[in-house]
Order: structure tokens, then sequence, then C-alpha cells
């Protein structure tokens, strides 16, 4: 007999328990710890026999009835004690009055029974079909590597050989990667401080050569000193700039970090000069308003007579009107020929009446086109003239009027004698 199955041990000794064998314990909950003897087990009980004790008898075995005896046995009566009561009596009983509809008890209703949620498990169940599928077909994969390794006449260590080293390689590319996201969420997060609270304005420069003071152009860009750089738009200040100051044709903004701000700008030069009646309107190459001053012709600016012209205003661009649409497109048109042949010394051009068109040559010699026909061979003729018949100090007059010839008269500046 095993020992170990049969015996516990406790600060009290060894003790055995239960009557079912070393396997099958016995339940001990009302039962009394008894201490072990040494000795052999006694048929029917649970307990050893010492070596003086004599085994107890065996008990008598019950007698079993017979079949025959035991269908055939049939039950006592029961003694007819209390007899059924007579109708009489039935009828003079109190019968149970029912109670009324309002006085019964109401009867709270069932909740149904929670009903298992199916949806959860099909969720489960299709995750698992995703993860087997996935698992089978990256088996897939790396059994056609493998074979496609095989074939090509590779041994499994150099295949495992690869392998490592792919997993090598694809963690230090996640390392990488890592390093990356967080470095420009690093520079994102600065990036947003410093445009929300940062970098104020310690210094503002002024670059570029203009009619105007570095003082003047400050004042009018918006910006103040103390305001955020990172906020200060280059759009905004070139637009500040060139309407409060109009000789100012472009302006940039440079940062230079951490605290000065430079404005680059560009100062437009004066292409037409309008005269009027008792009015000037200086403008640009562009058609904006420079100013409303009388000024002397410069190099390359053309002189434009015979305009009935509104008020305007400096900064804005110039809007002609009625008759005037016409006369600055076409002086628009002349300007671009004298320009491309080479007569910078044209400064004046005559449009009260559009047939003839006088053009005036350094104040000595006169010009007559009729009309924008042909515009671009017919100064090319004139050109052609200027440079080869005429001389420095000759005063006259080219008549340009006619297609496909021009010619010179030397003396008189009109053509009217």
């Amino acid at each position: 007999m095993d020992d170990n199955n049969q015996n516990k041990t406790n600060p009290f000794g060894a003790y055995r328990y239960g009557d079912g064998g070393p396997n099958r314990p016995r339940d001990i909950s009302s039962d009394l710890w008894t201490p072990i003897s040494t000795g052999v087990p006694m048929p029917g009980t649970g307990k050893l026999q010492d070596e003086n004790e004599t085994p107890p008898a065996a008990p008598p075995a019950k007698r079993q009835r017979p079949a025959a005896a035991q269908s055939g046995r049939k039950k006592p009566a029961k003694p007819t004690q209390q007899k059924a009561k007579s109708a009489a009596t039935r009828k003079a009983a109190p019968q149970k009055q029912q109670p009324a509809a309002d006085d019964r008890p109401v009867l709270r209703e069932r909740t149904p029974a929670r009903q298992p949620d199916r949806s959860r498990a099909r969720q489960m169940q299709q995750r698992e079909q995703r993860v087997r599928k996935n698992d089978e077909r990256q088996f897939e994969k790396n059994r056609a590597h493998y074979e496609t390794a095989r074939s090509a006449g590779r041994s499994s260590d150099d295949i495992r050989r690869d392998k490592a080293r792919r997993k090598r390689r694809n963690k230090k590319l996640t390392a990488v990667i890592t390093v990356v996201i967080v470095m420009a969420i690093a520079g994102i997060v600065a990036l947003v401080y410093c445009y929300a609270y940062g970098a104020p304005i310690a210094k503002i420069n002024v670059s570029g050569k203009t009619d105007y003071t570095s003082e003047e152009i400050i004042a009018a860009c918006g910006v103040e000193l103390g305001d955020n750089m990172l906020r200060v738009r280059s759009r905004d200040v070139n637009k500040a700039l060139c309407s409060k100051l109009p000789y100012i044709q472009n302006a940039k903004v440079e940062y230079k970090m951490p605290d000065t701000l430079v404005l680059k700008v560009t100062q437009t030069k004066e292409k037409y000069l309008i005269v009027g009646k008792s009015s000037y309107l200086c403008l640009s190459e562009e058609g904006k308003v420079l100013s409303l001053k009388k000024k002397k012709v410069k190099d390359g600016q053309f002189r434009l007579e015979g305009f009935d012209w509104q008020d305007a205003v400096e900064g804005t661009v110039y809007q002609p009107e009625g008759d005037n649409v016409a006369r600055f497109e076409t002086a628009k048109k002349i300007v671009e020929q004298l320009e491309q042949n080479e007569l910078s010394g044209v400064n004046t051009l005559k449009l009260q009446s559009m047939h003839p068109i006088l053009i005036q040559y350094e104040g000595r010699i006169n010009i007559y086109l009729n009309g924008t026909d042909d515009l671009n061979e017919k100064i090319s003729l004139v050109a052609g003239i200027l440079k080869n018949e005429v001389s420095p100090n000759s005063q006259g007059y080219i008549d340009a009027r006619f297609e496909g010839r021009a010619f010179y008269n030397e003396g008189s500046m009109s053509i009217d004698g």
C-alpha cells in the first residue's frame, strides 16, 4: 500500500482519512480523523487491523424474495374511516367568494431572458477566419519563396541566413522610420509653438533703392516691433506698401532669425505722362497712377496729349473712359513698336486727332501716321529713314500715312506747309 496516498501530514502527526481507497477519498466533513496504525485492512471497513486484533465477522447476507412472490402480493386496502360528505352538507357549506377584478393582485410581467450576443460571436469568428487566412497566405508565400530558392540551387542554411538578414534589415528600417516620424512631429510642435508664442520682431531693415526713406517704408508696411515674425505675410506687406506708397512696384519679406525682418522693395518706373487741359497724370507701365503733379519728361517716358480724363487716385490703376479708352490703347501699341525698333528719342505722342497721329522725335522731327493699320511696317520704315537720311541737327517731318512707303521732308515740320 502506498503510504503517500493514504497519509496526510500535519503538525499533530500522521493521520488517515476516507474509506474509498487511496485514489477515491471520501467526504470527511463529518468524519473524525483516526491515527494510522500498522496492519492489514479489515474487509468491509475503512480501518486497518492491528496485528493482535481479530477481524469482525462478515455481516449476514440479505435474503431475497422470489420474484413471483413479490409481483403477486397485493397492497392492503386503506381503512375507510372518513366517509364522503353528503350532498346536503356540501350544498350548505359556504362557498368561497371570487375576488373582484379591481382587488386582484397585479402580476408583474416577466422580463424575457437575455439573448446571447450573437453579433459579438460572429465578429470573433470572422476575426479568427481572417487571422487563419493571413497565416495560410504567409505560409504559402514562405513556402513558394523557399521552393524558388531551393530550385535555384541554394542550401537551407543560405535560405535561413537570408531570412535572418531580412529580419535585421526590417528592424533597422522600422527604427529609422520611427525616428523620422518622431523628429517630424517634434518639428511640427516646435513650429506651432513658435507661430503661436515665439519669434518677436526686434529689428526691421529695408533694402532697395527708392525715393522713400526707410522710416516711411517701415511706417507704411503695417508691421511693428514686437509682432510675431512668423505671422507676417509677404503678400500683406506688399499690398500695404504698393497702395500707400505708389512708387513701390514690389515688396518682399525675408526672415533673419531670431528677431530681424528685412523688407526688399523695388521702385517702379514712370512710363506715361498724360497731359490734360489743366492736370497731369503720371502712370507706370502697368497703368498704376503714380502722381498727379506736373513733371518733366524723363528718358524712356512718353508724353501723351489729347486726353480728357476724370479724377484719379494715387496708388490705383488708371481706368480710362469714353474716347480715352481707344486713345490709350493706341498709345500703348505705338510705344511698343517704337521700343522694338529702338527709337528712344521719341518723347511726345499727340492723339487729339486719330487721323493723323503726330509723333515728335527729339523735338525736331514730326512723324505722321494714319491709324494703327500696318503699324509694325510703318514704324520700321520710319526707323530706317531716321538712321540713314536724317542728319543729327536737321528739322522736318516724315510722312508715313500711306501703305508700304514713307518719305522725309527737311525744313518744314508740318505737312500743311
